[in-house]
């Protein structure tokens, strides 16, 4: 069996000089450039990525995100201009508390329905910008689709005070996984509800035992079940990180920030996603001449601007 792992050539001196670049445009622009920054940074990860001798490209551009969020700021205005006349409407209305109600009935129905279509739309726009062998990734997903899923695992998730979660969570993946794609060829992805329930258990209780030390384990545990639960071509991903490799790792990092005042950041991601990374591999090698192009036409950065429209907001109200 031809064990092919994923290898990660990144080096921190690499990734510091990206941070500062888009550090100081990103100031020097007012934020503009952060939409050009964080594409660098996708840019920077994928191109230092290699599976089977070849390595990952991502073709996403700023000029694009910072379009898809001006679509976005007019998509918000359109809205509260529509809720604001509907609640100046509503305060005509004698009755007690009419308008409070119609405002969080919209309040809630907007969130519903901005989440799956960011979730989708972002998913679309990240897997169809992600390249390897000169092919596309790319995500089938539809938006009523993830917002039933969402609906209901969100309510079932509340009303049973989280229990009903790794279920949530096992369907959720599923859908995703088997909605993205390589090509034409999508990949699989097979959970149980019950498994995840005991997996976070354990975490949680063995975490509040010792402390929080053993959450390195349970982050093992994820990975290593979530990665030898996917497939491509029938073929399973493995990954064997294990937890005294993470907690070894985390600790390091966090004495590389410390006594460097926080320079060292950047070589402390490089040395953390490179041992996540490179944890994973795929049984056997991929039969290629199966998979052929199959482009995204509809992918573009709107859904992504919605999402950085709403972080923005949440952070300039916090």
């Amino acid at each position: 069996m031809n064990n092919t792992r994923l290898q990660y050539h990144a080096t921190g001196g690499q990734l510091f000089i990206l941070f500062l670049k888009n550090m100081f445009l990103t100031v020097v622009t007012l934020g503009i450039y952060s939409f050009w920054a964080r594409t660098n940074v996708q840019k920077f990860m994928a191109e230092n990525l290699e599976w089977a001798g070849e390595r990952f490209s991502f073709h996403g551009t700023g000029k694009e995100r910072f379009i898809g969020f001006l679509k976005a700021a007019g998509i918000f205005i359109v809205l509260y201009i529509a809720i604001m006349i509907i609640l100046w409407i509503a305060n005509k209305i004698p009755v007690p508390y009419f308008a409070t109600i119609i405002g969080i009935v919209l309040y809630i129905g907007v969130i519903l329905a901005l989440v799956p279509i960011i979730i989708v739309g972002s998913r679309k726009y990240i897997t169809s910008r992600t390249g390897y062998r000169n092919l596309r990734f790319g995500f089938d997903g539809k938006i009523l689709e993830v917002a039933k899923l969402y609906g209901k695992g969100i309510l079932l998730t509340i009303v049973t005070l989280g229990i009903y979660y790794p279920w949530f969570f096992a369907e959720k993946e599923a859908y995703i996984q088997s909605k993205t794609r390589f090509g034409n060829t999508n990949f699989g992805f097979s959970a149980d509800g019950k498994e995840i329930f005991f997996l976070y258990l354990k975490g949680f209780l063995l975490s509040i035992v010792t402390l929080g030390i053993y959450y390195s384990w349970f982050l093992a545990d994820v990975q290593n079940y979530i990665w030898n639960r996917t497939s491509f071509q029938g073929k399973k991903f493995r990954s064997d990180i294990t937890g005294g490799k993470i907690f070894v790792n985390f600790l390091i990092a966090y004495l590389i920030i410390l006594f460097t005042l926080g320079i060292g950041f950047a070589w402390a991601v490089v040395r953390l996603t490179k041992l996540f990374i490179e944890s994973v591999s795929l049984e056997a090698e991929v039969d290629f001449s199966t998979i052929s192009a199959q482009p995204d036409t509809q992918a573009n950065a709107t859904a992504e601007g919605l999402e950085a429209l709403a972080e923005t907001l949440e952070a300039f109200l916090s």
